[in-house]
């Protein structure tokens, strides 16, 4: 279940922000929604829109705060974990800037019952971009919701992008969800925007080497992180 972010709050437009190329012209309509969610590095922030009040992780393991974009880090109140807490929980640096969720294997398991349509052999595992999008129209179903820098391909070869392809069009056919795919240029960040950029850059790995490397590197943390099958 997603988290306590969504109670008491009046959700009627989101902005589902993945990892592919948006158009210039997209970037304030990203932070008009209600709720703007971003993936793992989100690396589009800063430059296509500047909210993010989700950013979710398909996993917690592998110190994964040196590579995240630390404007997210700096800005999101919450980070949501598409796994459950057993298998690794995020390090100290996202428990500190962050509120840590663990949705565990609903927002998947959903995701994976609209697939079967598409992959009838259920060979898949649904991305975290396919298994949030499950999980709105479950538990938001009167939400606006919409899609930007989704292309439905990666080097991941455990996920059917084609499936997930098609299931979006048909979602987007039937008015429940839309995709833009505005042509244009790309977005670039400002003078400004690469200043607090490196600022923030230099703040967070300094924390984060602080913290896991010097102060806490006992094999107790190690478990805590990597989980158990780690």
């Amino acid at each position: 279940m997603t988290s306590s972010l969504l109670d008491g709050r009046k959700i009627r437009t989101i902005s589902i922000v993945g990892n592919g190329p948006i158009s210039e012209a997209d970037a304030p309509e990203i932070d008009k929604a209600d709720l703007v969610l971003r993936f793992n590095s989100a690396p589009a922030l800063g430059v296509a829109g500047q909210r993010v009040d989700v950013l979710m992780l398909n996993r917690a393991r592998g110190y994964m705060s040196k590579r995240i974009n630390p404007l997210a880090l700096e800005r999101a109140p919450e980070v949501w974990v598409n796994d459950i807490k057993e298998n690794g929980e995020v390090d100290w640096l996202f428990a500190r800037e962050c509120k840590p969720r663990y949705l565990g294997f609903g927002p998947t398991n959903k995701a994976r019952e609209h697939l079967k349509r598409f992959d009838p052999f259920d060979r898949s595992n649904p991305t975290s971009g396919a298994s949030i999008i499950a999980e709105f129209l479950d538990v938001l179903p009167d939400a606006e919701i919409h899609l930007f820098g989704f292309t439905h391909q990666g080097k991941q070869h455990t996920h059917d992008w084609d499936a997930e392809k098609q299931w979006v069009q048909q979602l987007c056919d039937e008015g429940r969800i839309h995709k833009h795919l505005t042509p244009g240029p790309k977005p670039r960040r400002s003078l400004k925007g690469k200043l607090e950029y490196a600022f923030r850059f230099l703040e967070k790995r300094a924390k984060h080497y602080l913290h896991n490397k010097i102060l806490h590197s006992s094999e107790s943390t190690k478990r805590r992180i990597f989980g158990q099958d780690a």
